[in-house]
């Protein structure tokens, strides 16, 4: 399968570097459309945030004024659903309905009260925002984030990037499968296919916080959901730990006594994707691979560039990520 990377310094692109098969037979390119997973809701958190920039949408708000999930209208913890909740992961909900008996969705905690991440409540976010906007999520997100960006090679869905340059996925013994085509309707939290410059152009911006109130700018890096429980640091010495873990408003964020890290992956059975920026040196990586396990090759490579930077060795800690490399060397996953 294949990899394409990025780098990016002092806040500019330094260099890009493509490897391996987009397909069978075909190297992967700057015009490979790669499935991103999960970096799609750096989109919808990115629509979210011009929206309410323009002043069509509170992030405190409840999207019970715009929109009710079936599932949970008889709950009144419904009611203290906002956008700001949703983007920090605080929904009270599970990822996705499959992980419910019958699929019917229900609050595993009240909102708010702590991180639970979940694709379900992004999906009823967007829902809220087309409501509101009377219009569908792919027209808004076509008309405040990729058509002002200027990102041309954007699409969400695999439906939507139908063509010879969409990835094909790999699976982690190494077949080739076919693209998911699920996500008709686009979903707000997966299946975003970009080309790796695209997708780097959209990080920059980000990291220079373009056309942003001052608000949201700070509530974009500013960790509101804590998930240090949940992803315990296991490198050594530990002062190279992060100070705090958490997210952000759609973004993942690392707290370190001289520097934040902003970042965000996505990972599907035939595809990982990890992009990450460092706000003191605005210096950064986007890494996207149509393989399934890719992610433990995706850290490996950011360990081999800069053996020195402290969150690449975070990550590359991870139980998740170690399991990956398990998986690449044939060994048990410790």
């Amino acid at each position: 399968a294949g990899l394409a990377m990025a780098r990016i310094e002092n806040g500019q692109l330094s260099w890009t570097h493509y490897t391996g098969e987009q397909g069978p037979g075909i190297p992967a390119s700057a015009d490979t459309l790669f499935n991103t997973g999960s970096i799609t809701k750096t989109i919808t958190a990115e629509l979210t945030l011009r929206l309410a920039d323009a002043g069509h949408i509170s992030l405190d708000e409840p999207i019970a004024s715009e929109y009710i999930h079936p599932d949970l209208a008889e709950d009144p913890r419904y009611n203290d659903l906002t956008p700001r909740i949703i983007l920090s992961h605080q929904s009270g909900l599970l990822n996705w309905a499959y992980q419910y008996e019958n699929f019917e969705l229900a609050f595993v905690q009240d909102p708010g009260s702590g991180f639970t991440y979940s694709g379900e409540a992004f999906e009823m976010l967007v829902a809220f925002l087309a409501a509101r906007m009377d219009s569908d999520f792919a027209s808004l997100v076509d008309t405040y984030v990729f058509d002002p960006m200027g990102l041309e090679n954007m699409h969400l869905g695999a439906t939507a990037a139908e063509g010879p340059n969409r990835a094909t996925p790999m699976d982690a013994d190494g077949v080739y499968g076919e693209p998911d085509r699920f996500a008709f309707p686009p979903n707000s939290a997966d299946n975003l296919f970009t080309t790796l410059e695209d997708y780097t152009d959209f990080l920059m911006a980000i990291m220079a916080d373009e056309a942003r109130r001052d608000d949201l700018s700070t509530a974009r890096r500013a960790i509101i959901s804590n998930t240090d429980e949940q992803a315990p640091c296991f490198i050594e010495p530990a002062e190279n730990c992060p100070t705090t873990t958490g997210y952000s408003l759609g973004w993942a964020v690392y707290a370190y006594e001289d520097t934040t890290v902003i970042h965000h992956g996505g990972s599907d059975w035939g595809e990982n994707a990890f992009a990450y920026f460092d706000t003191a040196g605005q210096d950064g990586y986007v890494i996207f691979g149509n393989g399934g396990n890719s992610m433990g090759a995706i850290f490996t490579l950011l360990e081999w560039l800069d053996p020195q930077d402290r969150a690449a060795s975070y990550f590359l800690a991870l139980p998740p990520v170690q399991a990956s490399l398990a998986q690449m060397r044939g060994e048990t996953a410790p």
